[in-house]
């Protein structure tokens, strides 16, 4: 037989050979559940692997935080040992700080009446008499005296003399010669009243300034 005659009588095949899958269906579900129970362990595993991961882990995280508390426990402890070490010192430097501050508070008060208000007095004539005299001026750890109007001066004593006269006052006279003092702020005639037996009685409000105060409790630091 020639080679034509043998490619004539061969037949074509186009595909694969035909095969039958003669597995039961079961068996092939059971591979398919053994795979997803593999891949359900694994999956298990992972996680527990991870949650065992972080407990590991913040039980190392809180026992540094446990010893950096402990650190700052003892570290406190130093300090208060310490401050209790020199609570004599810090208790007397308290004290002292107490006595500035109330010397500071009564030098912002401290008036010499007798001195300053005699040279105010010195300006009334023999025949004008004083019938009164009020003294008034700061009180420590109290609101200081205000201005009572818009053109008053700071004050931070104030003096009210009633001067009793029996011709007419001249109280302009006594407000030319009082602005010439060193401690005058402004003064004011209140009233000028004529009372029988007694004769003319002029009440004479006087405020002082800050030169007034005595400064005798002023601290070293300050007076220096």
């Amino acid at each position: 037989m020639s080679r034509k005659d043998q490619r004539q009588t061969q037949a074509l095949v186009y595909g694969a050979p035909p095969r039958a899958d003669l597995m039961p269906p079961e068996v092939a579900q059971g591979k398919r559940e053994n795979a997803r129970r593999r891949g359900l362990v694994a999956i298990a595993v992972f996680v527990l692997a991870v949650v065992v991961a972080g407990v590991v882990g913040a039980t190392w995280l809180a026992g540094v935080a446990q010893q950096r508390l402990a650190d700052e426990r003892r570290v406190t402890e130093q300090l208060v040992a310490e401050q209790l070490e020199y609570a004599d010192v810090t208790r007397l430097q308290g004290r002292l700080a107490a006595v500035d501050d109330i010397r500071a508070s009564i030098a912002g008060v401290d008036v010499s009446w007798r001195s300053e208000v005699l040279p105010y007095l010195r300006v009334l004539n023999d025949d004008e008499v004083v019938g009164a005299l009020t003294l008034t001026s700061n009180v420590p750890f109290e609101a200081p005296l205000v201005l009572e109007g818009p053109l008053r001066t700071p004050r931070s004593a104030t003096v009210q003399v009633a001067v009793v006269t029996t011709a007419q006052p001249e109280p302009w006279r006594w407000l030319r010669a009082w602005e010439d003092l060193e401690t005058y702020a402004d003064a004011s005639i209140d009233s000028i009243v004529f009372e029988d037996g007694e004769g003319y009685v002029t009440t004479v409000t006087l405020n002082l300034t800050s030169d007034a105060l005595s400064q005798r409790a002023t601290t070293e630091g300050e007076t220096e």
